[in-house]
């Protein structure tokens, strides 16, 4: 009996025995699938090799980024798993974590279908109580997006500063209370400074007045508007103007937020000053021009002594009619011409204020004691001079050119004999 007991006694200790045993199993995997699950969840590559280096666990991040699966990478090394000349780097911080028990930090490179990728790694050790190496464990975070994220900016800086250094224009920024935080030295050397000397500076503190206020004015109507400003500014410059072609436009922040104020300013005083002096020597061009072709529009002819026609030819607006009086009224006084035949057969429309301005003209040489001889008139023209209020009995009409010419000769020689008779009679009493 004493023995049946103790073989009783026996069993239920190995009963509880491997129920204890079971338990473990089960706590153990239950930490092994909380280990697991924790470190699938993580984004960086994590992974766990036993103190012989073989890999014991490794997350889905590394599956992802190396492409190689669970069953390819357990059970076996990096020398069995990576390219040689990838786990000798690997080694390094390997030997480190093995000979000095301590965590240590590389950057390591993985090639990978879209080319190599950077990865931070921080390698450590795990200890059991005595202090005995058990396992080395790593978490490689992948750096790649980063980095050429990084060289992209440093890039586009470079290209930035590139302009910003070599560009013939005033390229500047300006924050909401009027600080300059971008300076070309273009924009610089306007104003006497280097971008040094501007940067952090506050616009009336660097610009003359009335410059300054017109910068601060615009720049509040871009911080107003959120919308890009586009104008042609003449501002007070150290006694005198500058014209600048200015644009002006929001730079935002992530939020969208509007929090400066880009310029790129062009001074266009010179190019301005250019083009209003060229276009007054194309006007003083375009009126000798006009005037050298009014002057051959409007001929005056000698026909006899004292006798002079103006064949006229085309439309006749107030310009051309001054101009007609005036020449036509010099050559009446130099020549002391006694008839002018005003031919206007090669005129069919004419304005009724020019024929006013005409009859003006006429009335002027009748005052410098010429005869005006009107002759060619068309229809039109005679309506016209019917209509005017003044005395047609002041003019003088024939038919035609020739029959102006008959007539003033005719005046010439009555004129001539009527002075001989008057002087033979002074003569004879």
């Amino acid at each position: 009996m004493p023995e049946n007991a103790e073989i009783a006694r026996l069993q239920a200790e190995n009963a509880a025995l491997r129920r204890r045993v079971a338990e473990q199993d089960e706590d153990l995997d239950r930490l092994e699938r909380l280990l697991q699950t924790t470190i699938d969840h993580v984004d960086s590559v994590i992974y766990l090799r036993d103190e012989t280096g073989i890999f014991t666990h490794i997350n889905n991040t590394y599956e992802q980024l190396t492409h190689l699966s669970r069953e390819a990478v357990l059970g076996r090394r990096d020398s069995d798993v990576f390219p040689q000349e990838v786990y000798e780097a690997f080694r390094v911080a390997d030997r480190e974590v093995v000979e000095k028990l301590t965590t240590f930090t590389q950057e390591e490179l993985l090639p990978q279908e879209d080319g190599l990728h950077f990865f931070r790694s921080y390698k450590f050790p795990v200890l059991d109580a005595a202090g005995r190496l058990i396992a080395q464990g790593g978490i490689s975070t992948d750096l790649t997006q980063q980095r050429r994220a990084e060289e992209r900016l440093r890039a586009t800086k470079s290209i930035l500063q590139a302009i910003v250094e070599n560009a013939p224009l005033a390229i500047l920024a300006t924050d909401a209370s009027n600080k300059y935080v971008l300076v070309s030295h273009e924009a610089a050397r306007q104003v006497g400074r280097t971008p040094t000397d501007v940067l952090g500076k506050r616009v009336p503190e660097v610009l003359p007045p009335g410059a300054a206020e017109a910068m601060q004015d615009t720049t509040a109507q871009v911080f107003r508007s959120g919308k890009t400003l586009v104008l042609e500014q003449t501002v007070p410059w150290e006694g005198s103007t500058k014209m600048f072609l200015t644009h002006m436009f929001p730079i935002r922040n992530d939020a969208g937020e509007i929090e400066a104020v880009g310029t790129v300013a062009t001074d266009v005083t010179d190019m301005r000053r250019a083009e209003s002096e060229h276009l007054r020597l194309q006007e003083e061009v375009i009126r000798a021009q006009r005037s050298a072709l009014l002057e051959l529009s409007t001929p005056i002819i000698p026909i006899a002594d004292g006798v002079l026609a103006v064949p006229l030819i085309g439309a006749i607006d107030h310009e051309r009619n001054q101009q007609i009086a005036g020449a036509v009224l010099e050559r009446i006084t130099a020549t002391r011409a006694a008839a002018v035949i005003l031919d206007l057969t090669g005129v069919r429309e004419i304005e009724p204020e020019i024929v006013d301005a005409l009859m003006q003209t006429v009335r002027a040489m009748r005052m410098l004691g010429a005869e005006a001889v009107l002759t060619g008139i068309s229809p039109e023209v005679a309506k016209m001079l019917a209509d005017l209020d003044a005395p047609l009995r002041q003019l003088t009409v024939r038919q035609t050119l020739q029959h102006g010419i008959g007539h003033a000769l005719t005046r010439i020689r009555e004129r001539k004999t009527g002075n001989r008779r008057a002087a033979a009679g002074g003569y004879g009493q």
